[in-house]
């Protein structure tokens, strides 16, 4: 079970379809996000099949494409 904090997302990576992924702070897991482009998630909420909620940062890079995503906790913003 998920806590009740909405962490930050700082890493973005692309799938082989060219999607959207980061990484659940939550659960650690690697899940596909709305958005085509790294801006259209900027800034925006999102949840987890674990419950967890996440925002992904203004500043959230995206990593070349076929990097491990690092793992993402930290204290909530």
């Amino acid at each position: 079970m998920a806590d009740e904090y909405i962490y930050d997302v700082k890493h973005l990576v692309r799938d082989n379809d060219m999607s959207l992924c980061c990484r659940c702070p939550h659960c650690q897991e690697v899940i596909g996000i709305q958005g085509e482009e790294p801006a259209d998630a900027h800034g925006y909420q999102f949840s987890c099949r674990c419950g967890g909620w996440f925002e992904v940062t203004y500043g959230a890079k995206l990593l070349k494409r076929g990097s491990e995503l690092p793992p993402n906790k930290g204290v909530p913003g």
